[in-house]
């Protein structure tokens, strides 16, 4: 992440999540916010137990079964390349989510392990108990800060940049939209333990920071138009597993 590393900008010292609302009320926060790799540790961080102990995790999944086979990938935005790493989601929503999020974010061509870690992170933040339409929130405000990231960035990034970059913005985003969260500590020990260190990651975090001026209030115009972009595609899921719930108990009962 050596083109968005800045040795000259310094944490500002401040906790995440040490005030501010939740996503819902996010257009009464302030204009501008900074975070830092801090001690705090709060509740919300993902159980060992169901991530395990390996930066990649397990691709088996404890809690939710991801039924890759109704998922209509030739449908859906970047099917084709999401369908491999589906193992890596924690539920079929998330493919779909993923699908959204990237078609809303619009980045340049992704490489398979790029999308095997965009699914662990939204899978990292469903561990950490976060509902979904919280998490549509964070993925809304991340897809939109990625066009100014990549306007000053874009050319100098390849495609696992892309991808460790957009995992940076939903850690802002989080930071941003949710009261209690995951500290970035936890973030490397998941996601970026093999690509960089905790400070190189803090620093690209500020780096993303400073290219945004520190401002990470959206629009309500725009706000709303992602959010519920990616509540559609939630709620059109739901409706689907709903359906097939049904169906296979009808099956059953036959």
């Amino acid at each position: 992440m050596a083109t968005l590393t800045l040795a000259t900008v310094e944490p500002c010292g401040r906790k995440i999540g040490s005030s501010g609302s939740c996503g819902k009320e996010v257009c009464a926060r302030s204009d501008s916010f900074t975070t830092t790799v801090g001690s705090y540790t709060p509740s919300c961080t993902p159980s060992p137990s169901v991530y395990g102990n390996s930066s990649e995790g397990s691709s088996t999944n404890p809690r939710q079964h991801v039924v890759a086979s109704v998922v209509a990938w030739d449908q859906i935005y970047l099917g084709a390349k999401i369908q491999p790493f589906a193992k890596y989601a924690h539920c079929t929503e998330d493919l779909h989510l993923l699908s959204t999020f990237l078609a809303l974010a619009q980045p340049p061509e992704l490489h398979g392990d790029g999308i095997k870690t965009l699914l662990r992170a939204v899978r990292m933040l469903r561990l950490c108990d976060y509902c979904a339409e919280d998490i549509c929130s964070v993925l809304a405000h991340a897809s939109a800060y990625f066009k100014d990231v990549h306007a000053v960035c874009g050319g100098k990034m390849d495609s696992n940049e892309v991808a460790m970059v957009l995992v940076c913005l939903i850690y802002i985003a989080h930071s941003w939209v949710q009261d209690e969260t995951c500290p970035l500590h936890v973030w490397h020990k998941h996601l970026f333990r093999k690509y960089c260190t905790v400070r190189m990651l803090n620093s690209a975090v500020m780096r993303l920071l400073e290219i945004r001026n520190h401002k990470l209030r959206l629009s309500t115009a725009e706000l709303r138009e992602r959010y519920e972009c990616l509540c559609k595609e939630l709620k059109q899921q739901k409706h689907q597993q709903a359906a097939i719930s049904l169906h296979d108990g009808s099956d059953e009962a036959n």
